[in-house]
């Protein structure tokens, strides 16, 4: 059994993890994803959506040749589905209120999903983040943590041999924490649903009410763990 089949059949997936592979994408340095990204994501935010909606279909396509399953991509995009959702549903309400006076609940909820539906303003958004999700995706899939927290310093050190500063990173560390602390929090998340589940708990509020709060107290300790041992490494 290869490596990376002994890590799909060990390992659970969880969204915005890293997943062993030897893509060209796994080899590609970290530092060149990192820079990647931000030049990306203007791109898609300063172009029309259409831009955005073919550069989601070709990520997507691009993600079944790096064999992610539709399951780890739907993970990964959780958060732009419940934004999606959110933003709908605001959409929705607001629309409602508005027509109600004068049309009545029925009609006015009506002509709100009609207004919605055509509502090019609210998906050129959603889809301009649907896209700028997934570049961030590719680039957790196929990089380490450690890969990450190099290729930051990396570009600090290159960055500051033309500032009248220090030559040694003193952010890299920061900002890699930070940039991997998402991945952390999803990974939580999952083994809390993982054990809630296999506690006979079911999908419901009341889920996200019992495992919320202790969420908040794991990254808190996360994170204190993390800062003391950047204390112990800088001593």
């Amino acid at each position: 059994m290869t490596r990376q089949n002994t890590y799909s059949a060990t390992q659970s997936y969880s969204a915005f993890s890293y997943k062993p592979g030897k893509s060209f994408f796994h080899r590609l340095p970290s530092w060149v994803k990192i820079c990647f990204i931000p030049l990306f994501n203007i791109a898609v935010f300063s172009l029309n959506w259409r831009f955005a909606a073919l550069s989601a279909v070709l990520q997507c396509l691009l993600f079944f040749c790096l064999h992610f399953s539709v399951r780890e991509q739907l993970a990964d995009l959780t958060p732009v589905l419940w934004y999606a959702v959110f933003l709908y549903l605001i959409n929705l309400f607001s629309e409602t209120f508005l027509n109600f006076g004068e049309l009545g609940l029925l009609k006015s909820i009506a002509e709100a999903v009609k207004n919605c539906l055509h509502d090019e303003k609210t998906f050129s958004t959603v889809i301009k983040f649907f896209a700028c999700n997934q570049s961030a995706s590719l680039m957790f899939k196929t990089s380490t943590s450690l890969e990450l927290r190099e290729g930051i310093e990396k570009i600090e050190i290159s960055v500051r041999r033309f500032l009248p500063v220090k030559k040694e990173p003193a952010f890299a560390m920061v900002v890699s924490m930070f940039i991997n602390f998402i991945p952390a929090v999803f990974k939580m998340w999952g083994q809390l649903k993982r054990a809630w589940f296999a506690r006979g708990g079911k999908f419901s509020i009341k889920m996200y009410l019992a495992l919320f709060p202790v969420l908040f107290t794991l990254g808190l300790k996360y994170s204190l763990d993390s800062a003391k041992a950047i204390l112990v490494r800088a001593s």
